[in-house]
């Protein structure tokens, strides 16, 4: 009778401490209101915008601090063309302020060029200066050579000349131009 007691006072006090434990609330699961969702990370700022051009991923080069290469930037136009170019051009401060496309075409891997001015500074500065265009252009338009004009006429400076038969690839090694 003894055991029979102990056994069924075990069993109430266990019952009473199952009992006092405290439980965790009930919490209710429903998907959040997205016009609560600010621009903090809600599922809004994850749409995009139907309204909202698409733009056109391009590549940029221009000259590097020291003047020894290239640096590369991505960059971004509302549409490929070659005034676009020049207008970032002029932005990385490849080409002067007030540059203006004359003409471009492109036919059978080659373009040409044809710009209002291009600034002349020296044979290292103007080396990198056509290696950018050069770059630019032929990554962007995805060219194997450009032509470049200077209101029509081939470039040349009083370092550099360009003949007719002179072209403008794109260099692997834009980064350390000698």
């Amino acid at each position: 009778m003894r055991k029979f007691f102990f056994f069924l006072l075990s069993i109430m006090l266990l019952s009473s401490l199952a009992a006092c434990t405290p439980t965790q609330p009930k919490m209710e699961t429903k998907a959040p209101d997205p016009q609560m969702m600010g621009p903090t990370g809600g599922a809004s700022d994850k749409v995009p915008d139907p309204n909202v051009e698409p733009m056109e991923i391009i590549s940029v080069y221009s000259q590097n601090d020291d003047a020894t290469g290239l640096n590369q930037a991505m960059d971004a136009v509302d549409e490929l063309t070659a005034e676009a170019l020049v207008d970032k051009l002029i932005e990385y401060g490849v080409l002067e302020e007030g540059t203006e496309v004359l003409k471009f075409e492109e036919a059978d891997g080659t373009g040409t060029l044809d710009l209002s001015k291009v600034p002349t500074s020296g044979s290292a500065g103007e080396l990198l200066m056509l290696t950018a265009v050069g770059n630019t252009f032929t990554e962007n338009f995805e060219l194997r050579q450009l032509k470049l004009l200077v209101n029509g006429k081939n470039y040349s400076s009083g370092h550099i000349e360009q003949g007719d038969d002179d072209y403008l690839q794109y260099v692997k090694n834009y980064k350390e131009i000698k």
